[in-house]
Parts: structure tokens; C-alpha cells; sequence
């Protein structure tokens, strides 16, 4: 019986309601507020085209202009950055126009959604996000440009494989300074909206040191594979001395070297053994020979020899770079008279020279009639011998004593 009188009464006033709602004066200000809104929407829509319309124009001019002064891109806005930066232009106008116009109709409706200091906050910080962003691109593309600069300046050979090592560390750097830029634009954003970085570094402080003691030969090897890449220290086909071993480079990684020995073994040595390394292919060798030669001969000839060879082997050995040397007398040893001779040759040739230069010698010393000496033993003989009394000695049992009768 009570609720049906105030089911009634209800009625009656959204009936009240609705009758002021669709009252002439009501109406009026509906129409023009609708008229309002819909010229909003078509004033966005024209802004939005209009500006994009320039955006694409700018930016066809600049490519136009860049193909016809520079061919290659080489300067810090890149393709791809100024393919990103239309992008999120675009996108900004897009959504911030349709969101500007929102607030509007909102406020023609008299419908308070964000006040001015809000609205004023949310700008300011979507602004620094954008400055954050665009500045991040630009130091990765500086960056970029200036490890590409660096590779370039120090590109000396056009070898496939140098080239190869080239690439794999240009990228190699390229990305882990991408990584590390964008990671530090990402903190900053975060602290843009207030939320505490602190306990992500800690966090990442911990996790990167348990890596680190987990994994600290790898890391070791890693950082010292950069370095031999970096500076480098060797290549492959280089002909090396590292770890102890001694062979050709057959591979260079950011973690091991494979290096074969002459007799054929492939030793994989890791990067970080690496403590010391001797290149036989960076510049000239130098074939170092020593021949000794009796005391009795005589020394001026046989120098003279050696220079008269070594003037021959100049002439028939491509690999001898320049005129060897016989230097001199270097030892007198117990039985030789030493003689060096050197002779500046090609990268990893030094042995061979050496060989070669050694059987020469042997050749031109033996049709000079000088002797080269070897180990010998001389037995001397005297005339007169002491007698040596013959007496018979009986060893007994006490320790080698005379047996006593």
C-alpha cells in the first residue's frame, strides 16, 4: 500500500523531468549545443589532415633534398628516426586532437571531466616522455654514427673475414649501447610518473652480481674476446703464438679462439688465457742463420762465402724482402767459430728462408773446402806405460777387506 503512492510520485517527476527536458527553451540550447559539438569534431578532423598534410610534405621535401646532396645517409637523423618521429607525430595529433575535442563537447555540455591543472599536469608530462624519447633516439643514433665513423677510419684491408669480425663488433657495440640508452629512458619515464626507480636498480644491482660470481670465466672470456676483436690482436689465417700454443687462427669468437697446430691438433682456447700473444704475420720477419766453422779455417774466406751466397739467395728467393746480412763472428763456441746471417723476409716466411739458407751454406762452405766441425774424440797414447803389479786379491766377507790367513 506505501510503495505504490511513492512509485507515483516518482513517476511524476521524471515525467516533470523529461516535459522541462523537451521544453522549446531546452531544446534551443540542445540544437545549438549539438552544433557546437559537430563543429568541434569537423574543425578537428580539418586540423588533423591539414597537419598531416605538411608533415608528409616536409618530410618528402627533406628525402628529395637529402638523394640529391648526399646519396648515402650518413648524419645523425636517420631514416628510421625520422620515420619514427612521423609516426608518433602523427599518432599525437590524432589522439590528442580527438581527446582535446572530447574535453570541449564535454565542457559544451557543461560536464567537468579534468580541470585545468589536471589537464595542465597530464601535458606537461606527456611532454617530457616525448623530449625522454626523442632524446634517447638521438644519442643512439649519434652513437651509432660515431662507432660507424670509428670502423670506417680504421678499415684497412677489404679482406671477407676481417670484414666479418669488422660487422660483428660494430653490431655488437651498437646494440649494447641501444640497450643501455633505452634502459636509462625507461627509468627516467618511470620517475616521471612518480614511481620509485630505486628498488628496480637495487634489483638489478643484486641480479647482475649474482651473474657475475656465477659466471665470472665467462664474463672474462667475453670481455677479453672483445678486446683481442677490438684491438686487433690477432686474425684468422694469423700464424700465432698464444697460451701456450702455437698454430694458425682458425676462428675468433667473443668467448674461445680455435687455433691448429702445425702436426694438425685444433686447440679451443678460451679468451680469458689469453694473457700474452705473439703474431708472426704483422710486418717483416727476420730469418736469423748461424754456421760454425772449424777453428783451423780460415774466417775471412769463409765470411766471404757466406756474403757470396747470400748474395745468390737474394736473387732466386722471392720471400727475401731485402739484402741479408752476414754480420760476423757472434760466439766461439767450444768447438765452432759462429757466423750470423740475417735476412729480412715476408710475414710467416722466416722459417722457411731459414731452411733454405742453412742448406746454401752447407753446399758453398763444402766446395770451399771449409770444414764445418762436429763432435769428436780424440785418443792420445803414451810410449811408456808403469808396470802394474798383477797381484791376486781375495775379497772375504768383511766389507772388500784382504781375507787374512
Amino acid at each position: 500500500m506505501f510503495v505504490i503512492p511513492e512509485i507515483r510520485e516518482q513517476f511524476i517527476v521524471l515525467t516533470y523531468r523529461v516535459l522541462e527536458w523537451f521544453s522549446p527553451d531546452n531544446i534551443e540550447k540542445l540544437v545549438i549545443r549539438l552544433a557546437l559539438s559537430l563543429l568541434v569534431l569537423i574543425v578537428t578532423y580539418l586540423l588533423i589532415k591539414i597537419f598531416s598534410r605538411l608533415l608528409d610534405r616536409m618530410i618528402r621535401d627533406n628525402n628529395s633534398t637529402g638523394e640529391q646532396e648526399e646519396p648515402e645517409n650518413n648524419g645523425i637523423l636517420s631514416d628510421s628516426f625520422i620515420r619514427s618521429v612521423q609516426v608518433l607525430i602523427r599518432t599525437l595529433l590524432l589522439y590528442g586532437g580527438y581527446f582535446v575535442a572530447a574535453n570541449i563537447i564535454l565542457e559544451i555540455f557543461n560536464v567537468k571531466t579534468i580541470s585545468a591543472a589536471d589537464l595542465k599536469t597530464v601535458g606537461v608530462m606527456a611532454l617530457k616522455v616525448i623530449g625522454v624519447l626523442v632524446g634517447a633516439r638521438l644519442i643512439v643514433n649519434f652513437s651509432h654514427l660515431a662507432i660507424k665513423q670509428i670502423f670506417e677510419k680504421h678499415r684497412f684491408n677489404e679482406d671477407l673475414i676481417e670484414t666479418r669480425r669488422a660487422q660483428t663488433l660494430e653490431l655488437l657495440l651498437r646494440s649494447v649501447l641501444t640497450y643501455i640508452v633505452f634502459f636509462l629512458a625507461a627509468l627516467t619515464i618511470l620517475q616521471i610518473f612518480n614511481v620509485n626507480t630505486s628498488a628496480i636498480l637495487a634489483s638489478a644491482g643484486i641480479l647482475g652480481l649474482a651473474v657475475g660470481f656465477g659466471a665470472q670465466n665467462l664474463v672474462k672470456d667475453v670481455i677479453s674476446g672483445f678486446f683481442i676483436l677490438f684491438e686487433d690482436q690477432f686474425s684468422v689465417g694469423d700464424f700465432v703464438e698464444a697460451a701456450g700454443v702455437v698454430g694458425t687462427v682458425e676462428e675468433v669468437g667473443l668467448r674461445t679462439c680455435k687455433i691448429r697446430q702445425w702436426t694438425g691438433q685444433l686447440h679451443v682456447i678460451p679468451n680469458g688465457e689469453i694473457t700474452r700473444v705473439t703474431n708472426y704475420n704483422r710486418g717483416e720477419m727476420m730469418a736469423v742463420v748461424e754456421v760454425g766453422i772449424a777453428y783451423e779455417e780460415d774466417i775471412d774466406q769463409a765470411i766471404d762465402v757466406l756474403r757470396q751466397e747470400s748474395a745468390r739467395a737474394d736473387r732466386e728467393i722471392d720471400t727475401i724482402l731485402d739484402t741479408s746480412q752476414v754480420q760476423g763472428i757472434v760466439e766461439l763456441a767450444d768447438s765452432a767459430v759462429n757466423i750470423r746471417t740475417i735476412a729480412p723476409t715476408k710475414a710467416g716466411e722466416h722459417w722457411a728462408v731459414e731452411r733454405e739458407l742453412r742448406r746454401r751454406f752447407k753446399y758453398a762452405l763444402d766446395r770451399a773446402g771449409i770444414e764445418i766441425p762436429y763432435p769428436r774424440r780424440v785418443l792420445l797414447q803414451r810410449d811408456s806405460i808403469p808396470a802394474i803389479k798383477n797381484e791376486p786379491l781375495i775379497l772375504g766377507d768383511n766389507g772388500g777387506e784382504p781375507a787374512q790367513d
